[in-house]
């Protein structure tokens, strides 16, 4: 939940000269407003498109970054249909600091035998685009580079990366991650500047005393956590809690829902051991935390923020993720077995599998042992991905592409994992992950996402380590 709700939005500036002192082709402005029309309606499969019309002079150029910049648009894709001289699109193009993706098009695969000069005033865009291109970098401003026709596929693939990584930087600039508790002592990997993070990522921090989920929990009826109960049931879940400990743990749950709700939080990093000792909670949240990473809020463990923010990342790119730690290296079949206590999404979980809803076997509070999910998560393309913190307040990604395997879950009161690395040998596996200044913690979604991670990387100007 954003912190200010809005829809995602893609300005398309589209521009040519067509007609000055010189250049006498006023008759294409017909179509060159219809070329522009079919460029938008190829944009909206990525998202709602802002279009301001096809431009050719200075103060239309003015006119139109106005309207992109009213409508708050998330990123532009910027089209010269033909040549155009530099100074007009810049006018518009220096307004902003968003993501600005050039998409090098044209409607024709190639110039036939039959052509005339007016297909090349709506298919020569390459004619200008090296000043503009070559203008962005004198001024400093970063960009990307699209090139292929209209239909292209492996262009479109492209622009649709682009636009999920500009939807993830989109989201860490509006996002709210609230902190609950205090880092796991000693934990070097979580020890980082919070306001760096804002600096950096646009990504707010913001504490929530932990008596806020007790009067949240106080204030939860048995009857509202005995139809969560019900609901689980319902999804064919086994629940192997006895009944007074299960309900404790779904009143936890919905208390964590109701702070998440009542700050509009993004994410949450917790300090899962923060209400053991209370009398009024004495269980740990796993059940809970869970639950909300199932519904698409990032909950991590022991107060990590990083990977509070890479699940965010993961969230718009892959539209799903977990939290995950390496465990134990299987040398004999070159695998990784990847899991975290308690922490994890049982929504990713493989249905040839039960998901278990156990006493978890790690914490124990004052009320015992509290609710946690045990199941194995389905097999396919994986991407491991975290965020490392190298010093100075500076940041960089981390990512690699594998597969999880399918497996027999083990009875570890935990989500869990085999994960293959596609570089194959996992001892080489283990030490490049190591020199690349990682966290004892790291994220995870389905589909090789290596391309579209290290151009969220780009887009926020730190370095992404390809492992």
């Amino acid at each position: 939940m954003p912190l200010v709700e809005r829809e995602f939005k893609i300005g398309l500036l589209v521009t040519a000269l067509l007609e000055d002192k010189f250049n006498k082709t006023g008759h294409m402005r017909g179509e060159a407003r219809r070329v522009t029309g079919l460029y938008e309606e190829k944009l909206k499969q990525f998202g709602k498109v802002v279009n301001p019309g096809f431009f050719e002079y200075e103060d239309e150029a003015i006119k139109a970054a106005s309207i992109l910049k009213k409508e708050e648009v998330d990123a532009i894709v910027f089209v010269e249909l033909a040549y155009q001289k530099g100074l007009i699109p810049m006018r518009a193009l220096l307004q902003f600091d968003i993501p600005i993706i050039i998409w090098n098009s044209q409607l024709v695969d190639e110039f036939g035998e039959d052509a005339d000069f007016d297909l090349i005033m709506v298919n020569s865009g390459m004619a200008g685009l090296p000043e503009v291109t070559s203008s962005l970098i004198r001024a400093g401003r970063r960009f990307w580079v699209v090139t292929g026709s209209i239909n292209d596929k492996e262009a479109l693939q492209k622009i649709d990366e682009y636009l999920k990584a500009a939807r993830a930087v989109s989201r860490l600039k509006n996002s709210r991650i609230g902190i609950i508790g205090h880092p796991y002592e000693g934990m070097t990997d979580l020890m980082q500047d919070n306001f760096a993070i804002m600096e950096q990522f646009g990504t707010s921090s913001w504490p929530i005393d932990h008596d806020e989920i007790i009067d949240a929990f106080l204030e939860t009826s048995e009857n509202e956590g005995g139809r969560l109960i019900e609901e689980e049931k319902e999804r064919g879940r086994k629940i192997e809690v006895d009944d007074a400990m299960m309900l404790r743990s779904a009143r936890l749950a919905l208390a964590l829902e109701k702070v998440v709700k009542g700050y509009s939080l993004d994410a949450v990093a917790e300090f899962d051991q923060v209400w053991l000792s209370d009398e009024r909670v004495g269980i740990i949240p796993f059940y809970g935390t869970s639950r909300m990473v199932e519904n698409h809020v990032p909950f991590t463990c022991e107060a990590d923020v990083l990977r509070a923010m890479a699940m965010l990342v993961l969230e718009e790119v892959a539209g799903h993720a977990t939290f995950l730690e390496h465990y134990i290296l299987d040398y004999k079949r070159d695998q990784m077995f990847n899991s975290h206590d308690g922490h994890g999404n049982p929504g990713l979980a493989d249905p040839k599998n039960e998901v278990r809803i156990v006493p978890t076997i790690y914490y124990e509070g004052v009320h015992g042992f509290g609710a946690s999910f045990n199941y194995s998560y389905r097999p396919g393309e994986f991407t491991l991905f975290s965020f490392g913190n190298i010093g100075e307040g500076r940041f960089q990604f981390i990512a690699s592409e594998g597969q999880n395997l399918e497996m027999k879950p083990r009875d570890i009161a935990a989500p869990q994992t085999f994960f293959k690395w596609g570089g194959g040998d996992i001892k080489l596996f283990a030490e490049e992950w190591l020199y690349a200044a990682p966290s004892h913690h790291h994220t995870g979604a389905y589909g090789n996402l290596n391309g579209v991670l290290s151009k969220v990387a780009d887009m926020l100007g730190v370095e992404c380590v390809i492992i």
